[in-house]
């Protein structure tokens, strides 16, 4: 009886404590408040609600809806259906322009208060060339439905030159039932950053808001970014980025996070947040700092945006304007912040794209941002892109270095040790090498094949010195990364893998011997059979397995081989 007793309250126990876990995520024992929407916030529109702030959108005076849903698509296949807009458009057509999307917040950021009235307002700034309809107007819908009507001012949409027939009249006749929203038109295509600049200058509210024209906001999105750009109006913004399934279009919690550093041929990256951006925190809900922005979503002030030049106006079409963005405002006394309770869901673009570039752009603008604000540091890019001999003209850059000047912005080296101190370059003491590794064995470099992508495995070939043989060798990490993709370390099976995901991938160099040694396991990189790469034995008297770096730029790197 004893024992079937103390397994009774043991039962009751833990039921008791399931049921206050359960409560208390339900929010019943949260101390604060949480954060509701006061009727006066949306009532002036018809059918406002809390997820419906601007009201019934889409209406005609005859009740009858200005957009009509197509029927579902039943018979189809996916990879034609992604081909078009990487995401299935023909789904998205049949799928209603209001959705109630998950909270996927955390917890306690239900329970921040704000001040609506006291807060800044913003434009909303979106850019489109050519996208699908009803991904354009769900996004519309979604802005509308989530921001409080005294956060928003106006909805500015600028058509960089489409030519769908769809982005015309249709598109006139159906924004004209919605409130606050301009549409400004680019009679020729002009890219990305010319058009994001036409829609701020257009824009009239005390901080804008720029989005991409596939997304979807979560309820509470704006309210954050407000609030945080009202305490210091050098701060530069962002939402946490969530995703939109391309197939199935269903919002996915989960995309980029909060934190994001760059690689040296000027893509962003998601990396955890760095220990002395945790350090300034207290709680999870708490702004993030962030070396880099994704780009297509953040919050400025206005104001502030042009006093720092804006964007770069000899830029190309698309590419590379949010790292040239995030290393301004840090070099010239900005900061990046991101807010973990300003959650956005953004369609990543999957198997197809709507639009084509223009060659070369890209290129151009990676070498813009690299001269303008990356001193010493370029000649990595170049190498990295694969554009030490480019003939690209970069345009000219007196405006940008005087701008520079004028704003006393600090160096990149100064970026690197005080702002991304966990990247894998933090100052020329870093760099070991940065060209080929050369075998004693004959004249044989080694080479990655025209392989850069994970797994592959890597060989010798004779010495060209070309990308396929350049390999950045790091001295304080010791890892040896292809140029051609420097996510890629060399393992201890002789191929490239995630450096981030094995243990593996440091390299001891003993200059007296000329040793490469594992320092997991302790072996030796070898010339095998067919001039095939292994690893063995460590052996000083073995010729096959004594290497020596070529570094192209020797008086750069000097300081790690002292």
């Amino acid at each position: 009886m004893a024992r079937t007793s103390v397994r009774c309250v043991a039962l009751r126990l833990l039921v008791v404590c399931a049921a206050v876990v359960l409560l208390y995520g339900l929010g019943l024992f949260h101390r604060e408040k949480r954060f509701t929407y006061s009727k006066d916030t949306y009532t002036n529109y018809n059918g406002g609600a809390p997820w419906r702030m601007h009201g019934i959108l889409g209406i005609r005076e005859d009740g009858t809806p200005g957009y009509q849903r197509a029927s579902c698509p039943t018979n189809y296949n996916i990879a034609e259906e992604l081909r078009s807009n990487g995401f299935f458009g023909r789904l998205s057509d049949c799928l209603p322009l209001d959705r109630n999307i998950t909270d996927g917040r955390h917890r306690s950021c239900r329970y921040v208060q704000y001040d609506l009235d006291n807060l800044p307002d913003t434009s909303v700034v979106f850019v489109f060339y050519n996208e699908h309809l009803s991904v354009l107007l769900r996004s519309i819908h979604s802005v509308l439905n989530r921001t409080p009507p005294q956060l928003l001012k106006e909805i500015i949409l600028v058509d960089d030159g489409s030519d769908k027939p769809w982005l015309g009249r249709q598109l006139e006749n159906y924004i004209q039932l919605l409130p606050k929203v301009k549409l400004v038109r680019n009679s020729v295509r002009s890219g990305l950053v010319k058009a994001r600049l036409r829609g701020i200058a257009e824009s009239t509210a005390e901080t804008f808001t720029v989005l991409d024209s596939h997304i979807e906001v979560e309820e509470g999105w704006c309210e954050p970014l407000m609030a945080r750009i009202k305490g210091d109006r050098t701060r530069v913004l962002m939402p946490q980025i969530d995703s939109i399934n391309q197939e199935t279009l269903e919002p996915v919690v989960g995309g980029i996070g909060c934190s994001l550093g760059f690689l040296w041929n000027l893509i962003e990256h998601s990396i955890p947040i760095q220990k002395q951006d945790q350090a300034l925190r207290t709680t999870e809900i708490d702004a993030v700092r962030s070396p880099t922005m994704a780009g297509g979503l953040f919050t400025a002030n206005r104001e502030y945006f042009w006093e720092i030049g804006g964007y770069d106006t000899e830029f190309g079409f698309w590419g590379t304007e949010n790292l040239e963005f995030s290393f301004r405002i840090w070099q010239c006394g900005g900061s990046l912040e991101c807010m973990p309770c300003s959650r956005i869901h953004h369609i990543f673009r999957k198997g197809g794209h709507a639009y084509s570039l223009p060659q070369g752009h890209v290129a151009k603008n990676k070498l813009r941002t690299a001269a303008i604000w990356m001193d010493d540091y370029a000649y990595i890019v170049q190498e990295a892109i694969g554009a030490t001999d480019s003939s690209i003209n970069v345009g000219p850059l007196d405006h940008m270095m005087e701008l520079r000047d004028k704003l006393q912005c600090k160096n990149f080296d100064w970026f690197l040790k005080n702002v991304y101190p966990e990247g894998i370059i933090t100052g020329m003491r870093d760099i070991r090498s940065l060209g080929t590794i050369k075998s004693k064995h004959h004249d044989l470099c080694i080479d990655n094949m025209q392989h850069t992508y994970a797994n592959a495995r890597m060989g010798t070939y004779s010495c060209h010195g070309h990308g396929s043989q350049t390999f950045l060798v790091l001295a304080r990490t010791k890892e040896i990364r292809p140029i051609g993709n420097l996510e890629l370390c060399l393992t201890s099976e002789v191929t490239i893998s995630w450096c981030e995901a094995r243990h593996d991938v440091t390299w001891d160099y003993d200059p007296i011997v000329m040793l490469l040694r594992n320092h997991q396991t302790q072996l030796c990189l070898t010339v095998g059979d067919a001039n095939s790469l292994t690893t063995e034995h460590c052996d000083p008297t073995n010729p096959k397995q004594s290497w020596s770096f070529h570094d192209k730029y020797p008086e750069k790197h000097s300081a790690a081989r002292s």
